[in-house]
């Protein structure tokens, strides 16, 4: 008998969405770009939001509503939210990173997640090109920052899609 409900938290969606940019970034399919670029950036807020967030949900919100995506990396780099146990780091962003990934945050968001009708070509080199920087910040989010916690299994899940992503 199929499952009734599907079921998930805040850290497995994180886990699933980076899994998914990696399996249509090496896909063949039509559209593998559209759904590559909205699984990444899904996993980049989904990992920031998990970085964020500790045990205080109230951590990543803004009055009744879930912090944008920028706000959330915003907050990624304050200590006041990312000093969260000894261990914990605060992410730092190169230049380059915060130019790709805030490039990210604005064309997936404005242009893909929220599609209107419209005839519109990508450069998929640009694409390609936002892929390492991302990765990097959601490598630190999901594996460095000693924020998140995650299953063995989610782990490996992790560092398998950032290999998929980071050969390229």
């Amino acid at each position: 008998m199929p499952p009734r409900y599907y079921r998930t938290e805040t850290t497995e969606n994180a886990v699933d969405a980076l899994a998914q940019s990696a399996r249509f970034y090496k896909s063949h399919l039509k559209h593998k770009w559209k759904w590559f670029v909205i699984c990444l950036h899904d996993a980049l807020y989904s990992f920031s939001i998990c970085a964020i967030k500790g045990t205080n949900p109230d951590r990543v919100m803004r009055g009744q509503n879930l912090v944008s995506p920028r706000e959330a990396l915003i907050r990624c780099q304050s200590d006041i939210y990312m000093q969260q146990y000894v261990h914990s780091t605060t992410l730092e962003m190169t230049d380059h990173e915060e130019e790709m990934v805030g490039e990210l945050l604005v064309w997936v968001r404005d242009n893909l997640a929220h599609f209107s009708p419209k005839l519109w070509s990508i450069e998929i080199a640009w694409m390609k090109r936002v892929v390492k920087p991302t990765a990097r910040v959601i490598r630190f989010l999901a594996l460095e920052s000693g924020n998140v916690r995650m299953t063995a299994a989610q782990r490996n899940r992790v560092i398998r899609a950032l290999a998929a992503l980071e050969r390229e």
